[in-house]
């Protein structure tokens, strides 16, 4: 009964501890911008709090007497109550989306809004599990079985969230349910404190009390005896999953879309691993691992050095698999050196800095030392390093290791200047070759794991040193809302915007067809066909308002007479655009004035005038998804109000992952607005027309009777399996695509 009562408790906490992070990222998505580094920063603040829960743990387990321990436990507990139901209730958010100090702002908006209630949650697993080697229980001599049941709670809720919460409940109703799951836990963790409290200390060790391993925990024997050294091992083996999983994290969110949803599987993942690797049975042995990872991190690499990005399911696939197998040898090798009860509360704590350091690493300190994604390869080459020796592999002098690492860098790097200068083979097949060659090299030394880490780094390291599939960088910043960056074509002819592995704009080189908008802006394609709509229209306004700006092409329609707004979120893409050396849509091809807006476009959009835009263009992306908060019911009322009569809404929906014609149908059919769509998939690389998808809105079927008339584009008609998404409520799940990309 003891166990029981402790692990549902332990459970419910988790629970609450899991589902509340999913929740809160979706509240603070649509007030920060979309972007992906907004899920990163709450992973690492929910990291930070997960510190302070079990710093409060391990010293509070020294106050000696159990009544005061249980005292202000539960003072903490009742105060976290002032903080329900969880929400933005009163904060302001405007000033951070021109500060440049965004991701320091989400953590204060953080840590006011839920940081009490999660730092209590957060130490209820350590601080049970010591209760519980108090309790003269027969297993108490090893707790650690008990993180089991908080694990699967963590797991059950971040699954539980997308599949059950988000299709079904708004987010009010979600905080509200959680604020009773936290009313529940309460008599619980009270319970807990009572029956420990009628042990009369640690029991005996027993077999049932041993190890994973049928034995009991390393150190058992001299649990005060915890060295700097062993402290230094558990932050770095927790430290390289943590940096892992945020890694994984901005890739998925960067390439498939910003939200919690698919934030939540490498987070996921990383809970399972705990499971597996804590629980008294081994089901994955350490030496099948170390054979394992080396394979998935060489598959792992050529996705990055080739810069594949189809089919996506199979590339997310591969790199979930590759986190899996690194997170459970690390947090393996963890569990396997966990010291005795006494010391329990100091291992979580040193466990909880490795993650915290992790993940700061990746959302605070990457952004500004690396200019592009580096962290990511850095914690793949840094799971390598703990790899065990294989059975009857060899060591060898540390010297000779990175003299051999030197020698597959020089090696693929003569070779890259040798097939690059040559012109044997198209990009990507000269890609393909000069992996090959790094990657052999690499497996030569797979039964050394320090030589084959370092070996497969100089692979990444000859990555740098090669022009991008998207062909020579001409210029590459940074900031809080991703990478950049703008490269001059393979073939010379133009220069592109690229946010992730996504074109974002695109312009010719040569003076004659300078101005002409390509790509997803084509004269030729729906975009086209709405500004000859607009241009002769009787609308009583002649100005354009634009979210999301990119390289300025669209400004390439401006004409005399007419009035435009851009908002941009993104100080970076204003440069970028600004830069005549780099793109003159703005300065040299619009023929009206041009109004630079930054902030995010909600935000702004509210400054505006009533009725003072003849057209409103949706435009903003983040490497190939749609912030989500600019396709809502709130969202379309804005755009709405800030509309004349006769005036037009263009939505680009092209997207390689989403289905977005029938959320943009049901917000239609809800506002009573008439609207259309094309889905052009005609590509004309020699003029620069790209496959594109866009939808346009109107209040009036007149201000539409020309897309009516051609059978290119489509009526928008609602779809019975997608309701309307608002602020409060979206399902991403039921427009997902993980088939042939969209274009």
């Amino acid at each position: 009964m003891i166990t029981a009562l402790f692990s549902l408790t332990l459970f419910v906490s988790a629970l609450l501890l899991f589902s509340v992070q999913p929740m809160m990222g979706k509240m603070l998505l649509p007030v920060f911008g979309g972007a992906p580094a907004v899920w990163q920063t709450v992973l690492v603040f929910f990291q930070a709090m997960l510190l302070g829960g079990y710093a409060y743990a391990h010293f509070a387990s020294r106050i000696e007497s159990p009544r005061r321990r249980v005292l202000l436990h539960g003072v903490l507990l009742a105060g976290a109550m002032g903080f329900l139901p969880v929400g933005l209730r009163g904060v302001e958010i405007s000033a951070a989306m021109t500060s440049g100090s965004q991701a320091w702002h989400l953590l204060g908006v953080l840590f006011r809004v839920v940081g009490l209630p999660f730092l209590i949650l957060s130490s209820t697993s350590p601080m049970l599990q010591r209760w519980f080697s108090t309790s003269g229980h027969i297993s108490a001599r090893d707790p650690y079985y008990l993180s089991v049941a908080s694990n699967v709670g963590s797991f059950t809720a971040l699954f539980a969230f997308p599949v059950l919460v988000e299709p079904h409940w708004s987010l009010g109703a979600a905080s509200r349910g959680w604020a009773v799951g936290y009313g529940v836990l309460l008599p619980l963790i009270l319970a807990c404190a009572w029956v420990s409290g009628q042990g009369r200390g640690p029991a005996a060790a027993t077999a049932s009390g041993a190890g994973a391993q049928g034995t009991a925990p390393a150190g058992a024997a001299a649990s005060a005896g915890v060295s700097w050294r062993r402290r230094l091992g558990w932050i770095v083996l927790a430290g390289v999953p943590s940096s892992l999983m945020l890694g994984l994290t901005t890739f998925v969110t960067t390439e498939v879309a910003s939200i919690p949803l698919l934030g939540i599987l490498p987070l996921a993942i990383y809970l399972a691993t705990f499971i597996l690797a804590f629980a008294r049975r081994r089901w994955i042995p350490v030496p099948w691992l170390a054979r394992a990872l080396p394979y998935g991190a060489l598959c792992l690499a050529f996705q990055i050095f080739t810069e594949a990005t189809d089919p996506i399911a199979l590339i997310v696939l591969l790199h979930l698999v590759f986190f899996f197998l690194a997170a459970l040898l690390c947090h393996t090798r963890l569990a396997d050196d966990r010291p005795a009860p006494e010391a329990l509360t100091e291992f979580y704590l040193w466990m909880s800095v490795g993650g915290v350091l992790g993940g700061l690493f990746n959302a605070m300190v990457a952004p500004v030392v690396f200019r592009s994604i580096v962290e990511y390869p850095l914690a793949i080459v840094a799971a390598c390093l703990f790899r065990p020796t294989p059975a009857g592999g060899r060591s060898s002098r540390r010297a000779i290791d990175w003299g051999v690492a030197a020698g597959v860098w020089v090696a693929l790097f003569t070779a890259t200047r040798v097939m690059e200068r040559g012109g044997f083979l198209a990009p990507y097949p000269t890609r393909v070759v000069l992996f090959g060659v790094g990657a052999l090299l690499a497996f030569l030394s797979l039964h050394r794991p320090l030589r084959f880490a370092l070996s497969l780094g100089a692979v990444f390291l000859g990555m740098a040193t090669m022009d991008s599939l998207h062909g020579r960088t001409i210029h590459l910043e940074r900031n809080f809302f991703g990478v950049s960056r703008v490269t001059l074509d393979p073939d010379g002819r133009s220069h592109r915007l690229v946010h992730g592995n996504t074109i974002h704009g695109r312009q010719f080189v040569s003076p004659s067809p300078r101005c002409e908008p390509l790509t997803y802006f084509h004269h030729s394609g729906p975009l086209g066909r709405i500004f000859t709509t607009f241009e002769a229209s009787k609308a009583g306004s002649r100005a354009v308002a634009v979210t999301g700006l990119g390289c300025g092409a669209i400004a390439a329609y401006a004409r005399p007479g007419e009035r435009w707004d851009y908002y941009e979120i993104d100080p970076v893409v204003i440069g970028i655009a600004e830069d005549p050396r780099l793109f003159t849509f703005l300065r040299g091809c619009a023929q009206a004035p041009v109004q630079l807006i930054p902030g995010d476009a909600r935000l702004r959009l509210r400054e505006a005038a009533d009725g003072g835009y003849g057209l409103v263009i949706m435009d903003a992306f983040t490497s190939d998804s749609i912030p989500l908060h600019l396709l809502t019911r709130e969202a379309l009322a804005l755009y709405l109000r800030k509309l004349v009569p006769g005036g037009l809404i263009a939505i680009n929906i092209s997207n390689r992952y989403l289905g977005l014609a029938p959320v943009v149908a049901a917000l239609a059919s809800d506002a009573g607005l008439t609207g259309y769509h094309w889905e052009d998939l005609v590509e004309e690389k020699e003029v620069g027309k790209e496959p594109s998808h866009w939808a346009v809105l109107a209040r009036e079927p007149a201000a539409l009777e020309h897309f009516k008339h051609d059978e290119r584009w489509r009526p928008l008609v609602p779809s019975p399996g997608v309701p309307v998404w608002t602020d409060d409520f979206s399902n991403v799940l039921g427009v997902l695509n993980w088939g042939d990309p969209a274009p």
